[in-house]
């Protein structure tokens, strides 16, 4: 259940993220007592951002860690104490198999699946600064176009909680480039959920955000590909601003 590393020995400046890329429960947890239907949804992963994060990772040839577990075995982007890290219900779904969970058994999925991904993630950080360069961290997640009764005009969004530079960057450059409707710590704050982004990003003083695209814009393949083509232009022109290759701890 370790995760997908793609590019792991690149050193480019660019370090790519993708905690809810799969959709996958493994065998032995039948499933987590759901259908086979309710897995397709975007409550079990965040669909259409791994084909993002894999053109992105091959136009710019730059490592990235994709997990290979629903988000609904354990989630990653959660802290280990913090509420959801394995969710009991998802939108209005209950998990039968997430219900009164032992300590013991936490303790089997986050060893199987989210050490694993922290800890490919730390090593390309590592690698980087190692070598003695800034990289940028971006996360790759998508959205619903509705949640509930709310409804999300964004078609794209970047996250931040303390350090906005990477973030106010590629919204300022988008608003120059594209007439796109971009969400400013929307459809979700950094402020609440960012624990990837501060884990390999913000700890080390590094440019960092998490990207949200919304998923009725990554229906078809050629949708992701252009995405992918519009952030990692962007991108490119970041990593080459002086103010965003430098380590700084807010």
């Amino acid at each position: 259940m370790h995760p997908e590393v793609l590019n792991p020995d690149e050193i480019a400046g660019l370090i790519i993220l993708c905690e809810h890329a799969s959709n996958h429960i493994p065998k032995d947890y039948q499933q987590l007592g759901l259908e086979d239907e309710e897995l397709e949804r975007h409550i079990a992963w965040d669909i259409g951002a791994a084909e993002v994060a894999r053109h992105m990772a091959e136009m710019m040839g730059a490592p990235a860690v994709l997990g290979t577990v629903s988000r609904l075995l354990i989630d990653p982007n959660r802290a280990p104490d913090q509420p959801g890290l394995v969710p009991t219900s998802s939108d209005g779904v209950f998990i039968p198999a997430n219900q009164d969970l032992s300590a013991a058994a936490l303790a089997v999925r986050k060893a199987a699946v989210y050490d694993p991904f922290h800890e490919a993630a730390g090593r390309l950080v590592q690698r980087h600064l190692d070598a003695g360069i800034v990289p940028l961290v971006v996360g790759m997640h998508s959205f619903t176009p509705d949640m509930g009764d709310e409804e999300r005009p964004w078609q794209i969004g970047f996250l931040w909680n303390n350090d906005p530079r990477l973030a106010q960057a590629m919204i300022g450059l988008l608003e120059r480039e594209t007439e796109l409707l971009i969400g400013d710590n929307e459809p979700y704050s950094g402020k609440d959920l960012y624990y990837t982004m501060e884990r390999h990003g913000a700890a080390h003083g590094l440019p960092q955000t998490t990207i949200e695209i919304r998923q009725d814009l990554l229906s078809k393949p050629e949708m992701t590909l252009e995405w992918a083509g519009l952030l990692a232009d962007l991108l490119d022109e970041c990593m080459n601003r002086d103010d965003l290759t430098q380590i700084r701890h807010f």
